[in-house]
């Protein structure tokens, strides 16, 4: 089985983490939390990931499954998890329908993630959490309640339809479910007219067309405007491109539309933009009213379509300028501004300046607020601000570690409010989901060319090493030769070379010490 390069070392005493390294994670505390690679957002393709839950001798391992999203194929061959050892073997999960409760009486369970390399990345993956403990109990923990086979389990865990006591005792006295809305009698997807004693069901295309289809006008309720340009001058409000709520568009002229935003306010203006458009398409928003390049905030195309934007002006005004090609099949965009500091009527508050929050957004696990005041005082996981954006989840629902506007030091900000750590920033690998993290780095260069680059290197050096070895060695051998003429001779030497040359032939014939030879030269001074 292959494994991710990346590796996570979990600190001392955390039980919730997503562990996906080349080590399996282990995890010996009583009561924890594992859940799958980035979540709550959608898990990765070509992932491996390992968790083993160690218990003691005769305990008790009790797995309940909060959430599961797991892309499902045929006998679950593509995307999967494996839980393991069970009565009757292997249990490999995948679908989006929630398992029933996992229960080990071997006290330990090994849990195997696998995500095929062409995996779609359109699932969210899971969330579990577990316990370990001894049957026969007579007391649990404040938090805790008793089954009747003498098993501890969490609180939250009763009345929640599933049977983890695996006696059925944690479902027993529970108050019936509410009762279920009655289905609409209009498909999915379809727009029903809500006029009394109405059967009516539209297309989706007559949603917010301008036309009156339903007899009581429903269909048109709560639409932005889409006029072709126009100048807003209201603390907040929304508005539309023409091609929002409609078909393709079939004119063979370029759309082009500008929207001129002017609340009569210093504080800035806060946009959201909601992105559908096409391939050439292109969105402009410029910081004041003027459409001028030194005024551009951003350029915005299909590629910004995977998540709505925001963007803030320096003062009360700004501008948009929307163009759409001839037969595009893109729908344009639905935007809602307001003054930065003004709250929607329905809307709190997040003080200082820091946006605000609807009563939906209340206590939902999401911090919309940067100071987290939408999730005060709730009771699913209160949270220090010490203890988020740390890329540590401690929340069940990863909630510490959602919509971070700051990180904690020693972590990187990711441009859709995640945090990683400082580490992971330039190491050839994108972590971040929208590669922020690989961004303006001085050598961007895969492991592998970095690697063969620095053998290479050391090649090179080798060579150079040995060349300046030849080198010296042939200059200490010139030398030597130099030397050899340049030394002093000694005064032996030095006699025999200024020693006068013995007399010639011609010399002792001329002197008559030896006897004449024929045809000898006759010996001239000159000479």
């Amino acid at each position: 089985m292959a494994w991710s390069e990346k590796m996570f070392q979990k600190p001392a005493g955390l039980s919730i983490c997503a562990g996906c390294s080349e080590r399996v994670e282990v995890h010996s505390e009583r009561r924890g939390v594992i859940y799958s690679p980035s979540w709550p957002l959608n898990y990765p393709a070509g992932v491996n990931c390992s968790w083993h839950i160690q218990g003691g001798q005769g305990e008790v391992i009790t797995i309940s499954f909060r959430n599961f999203d797991v892309a499902e194929a045929g006998r679950c061959l593509g995307d999967w998890l494996l839980l393991t050892p069970t009565k009757t073997g292997d249990s490999r999960l995948c679908g989006s329908m929630l398992p029933p409760p996992f229960i080990s009486t071997r006290g330990r369970v090994w849990l195997y993630f696998h995500s095929q390399a062409n995996s779609s990345g359109q699932s969210q993956g899971f969330r579990l959490s577990y316990i370990r403990g001894h049957l026969g109990q007579s007391s649990c923990q404040s938090d805790e309640f008793l089954c009747g086979n003498g098993k501890c389990l969490p609180r939250s865990w009763k009345c929640n339809g599933q049977d983890e006591c695996g006696d059925a005792s944690d479902e027993r006295s529970c108050s019936p479910p509410p009762t279920e809305a009655r289905p609409g009698l209009c498909p999915p997807g379809s727009v029903p007219c809500t006029e009394a004693q109405s059967t009516r069901c539209l297309p989706p295309a007559l949603r917010c067309n301008g036309a009156r289809d339903c007899p009581d006008g429903t269909d048109e309720h709560g639409c932005p405007d889409t006029t072709c340009g126009k100048r807003l001058r209201n603390f907040y409000g929304s508005f539309a491109s023409p091609d929002f709520f409609r078909a393709n568009r079939s004119s063979v002229a370029e759309l082009r539309c500008s929207w001129w935003l002017d609340t009569q306010d210093p504080k800035p203006i806060v946009l959201q933009l909601d992105l559908q458009l096409g391939p050439g398409d292109s969105l402009h928003v410029y910081d004041g009213l003027l459409q001028r390049a030194e005024h551009l905030l951003q350029v915005l195309s299909h590629h910004n379509n995977r998540r709505p934007a925001l963007l803030e002006s320096s003062r009360g005004q700004m501008s948009v300028l929307y163009m759409a090609q001839p037969h595009s099949p893109g729908h344009g965009f639905n935007a809602t501004y307001q003054v930065k500091g003004y709250c929607f009527p329905g809307e709190r508050p997040c003080g200082s300046d820091q946006g605000c929050y609807s009563e939906r957004q209340r206590c939902d696990g999401y911090w919309h607020c940067p100071s987290g005041r939408d999730e005060e005082a709730c009771p699913t996981c209160p949270t220090e601000t010490s203890e988020r954006c740390n890329n540590q989840k401690r929340c069940p629902d990863g909630s510490d570690e959602k919509n971070c506007y700051n990180c904690q030091p020693g972590n990187f900000h990711c441009g859709t409010n995640l945090c990683i750590f400082e580490t992971w920033r330039c190491d050839g690998q994108e972590d971040c989901l929208d590669g922020s993290d690989e961004r303006d780095c001085l050598a961007a260069v895969p492991r592998k060319v970095i690697t063969a680059a620095l053998i290479g290197s050391l090649v090179c050096s080798l060579l150079l090493v040995i060349a300046l070895g030849c080198a010296l060695k042939l200059h200490s051998l010139r030398s030597r030769e130099y030397r050899a003429f340049e030394t002093q001779m000694t005064r032996m030497e030095a006699d025999f070379v200024q020693r006068e040359a013995p007399p010639s032939y011609g010399q002792l014939i001329a002197q008559g010490l030896i006897p004449p030879v024929e045809d000898f030269p006759v010996y001239n001074p000159t000479q």
